[in-house]
Order: C-alpha cells, then sequence, then structure tokens
C-alpha cells in the first residue's frame, strides 16, 4: 500500500504544516477508466437525458500530512472539499462544471467513510431517474456493483466520499437531480469527481 509504505506522521500536523500542505501539494489529471465506468457513464446519460454526467479523475502526490487524516477517516478537519476544489490544479475541473470562482461555494451535504452508501446512492440515483428517464432495480444495481468491483477494486474501506452542492456552478440545473460525489482512494491517493443534473 503506496500511503503505507511512506512516512506517517505520527503526530498531528501542526496548522503551519497543514497550510503549507495546500500550498505545495501536486494533482495530476488522469484518464484511465475502466469499461465499468464508462458504462455507468453511458446508463445516467441516459436517464439524465436532459443534462448529463461528467466523471474526473485526479492523482494526487503523497503527502504525510495528508496522510495523517486521511488515514484516520477525518479529512473534514482540514476542510478538505473546499481546498480541494479550490486548488490551482483542479481549474479545468471548474471549468467543466462552470463555475468561474476559485473559491467555489461548496456545502458538504453528507460524508461517507467507506463505499456502502456510495453504492446505493448509484443505484438509486438510476433506479429513480431523471425528469423522464429512468432504469429498473436490477440494472441500475449491477451497473453500480460493477463500478465498486472494477472502478473501485471493491476496496470497501479504502476510501472517503463526500456528496455536496457547488451553489456557483453553472453546469448545474440547481433543481432536484443535481448530484455531486467527490471519492478519495486512501491507497492510490487519486480522487474521482462524479457530477449528475437533469432537467424537466
Amino acid at each position: 500500500m503506496q500511503n503505507k509504505q511512506m512516512e506517517i506522521n505520527l503526530a498531528r500536523p501542526t496548522p503551519s504544516e497543514i497550510i503549507q500542505l495546500w500550498n505545495t501539494i501536486q494533482i495530476q489529471r488522469l484518464d484511465n477508466w475502466t469499461s465499468a465506468a464508462n458504462a455507468l457513464k453511458e446508463k445516467i446519460s441516459e436517464v439524465y437525458c436532459n443534462g448529463g454526467i461528467q466523471l474526473h479523475k485526479y492523482k494526487i502526490k503523497a503527502n504525510k500530512d495528508l496522510d495523517w487524516f486521511a488515514q484516520r477517516n477525518c479529512l473534514d478537519e482540514i476542510d478538505f472539499l473546499n481546498s480541494i476544489l479550490s486548488h490551482k490544479d483542479l481549474e479545468e475541473y471548474r471549468q467543466d462544471i462552470q463555475t468561474f470562482d476559485n473559491k467555489p461555494e461548496v456545502s458538504n451535504v453528507k460524508y461517507y467513510p467507506d463505499l456502502h452508501e456510495l453504492f446505493q446512492a448509484l443505484t438509486e440515483i438510476m433506479e429513480q431517474g431523471g425528469a423522464y428517464q429512468k432504469t429498473n432495480y436490477e440494472t441500475a444495481r449491477r451497473l453500480a456493483l460493477n463500478f465498486v468491483k472494477l472502478e473501485l477494486e471493491m476496496r470497501i474501506t479504502e476510501f472517503n466520499c463526500f456528496f455536496y452542492n457547488i451553489a456557483s456552478a453553472h453546469w448545474f440545473h440547481h433543481i432536484a437531480w443535481d448530484y455531486s460525489f467527490l471519492i478519495f482512494d486512501k491507497r492510490k491517493y487519486e480522487i474521482i469527481f462524479i457530477d449528475m443534473t437533469d432537467t424537466d
């Protein structure tokens, strides 16, 4: 495990070290999607026919101070969601969801310490569908499960997930069918963004 091989700072990082973390951390875009991720994207594009879905994936350079909080499932203590979405290396992501503020207005709806609730949420989103389309439960469950199996390697407890809203993102229709998830891989130091929207 990558972050187990690196030296873990046993003492809680100081406030100055946390500031330094966000000033120096590096993030790089990835495009190595599995067939399960592409199938999930295709189905949600179908049921959210007047909106759509965006998938983004990034690699974070390993950092011992970030690892201290990640391995303890307390990323919220360093304002992870707001800090990562404001990072200079995510400008392309912010442009894709059409938020042109370098510090977008973000509200965290729910935090998941593993993948169980994410799987359930993705299943329900596809089953309930958008304004005009939906899919059956078995298909929705299969697609969500394959995403967890193939894209996330079924490592249920090695992820932290955030369900959030970005009020300043113009790509969303800002009604009932807006969803944004951030999935943080504590082993690979990768983050996946899933953004969905639809309208009637």
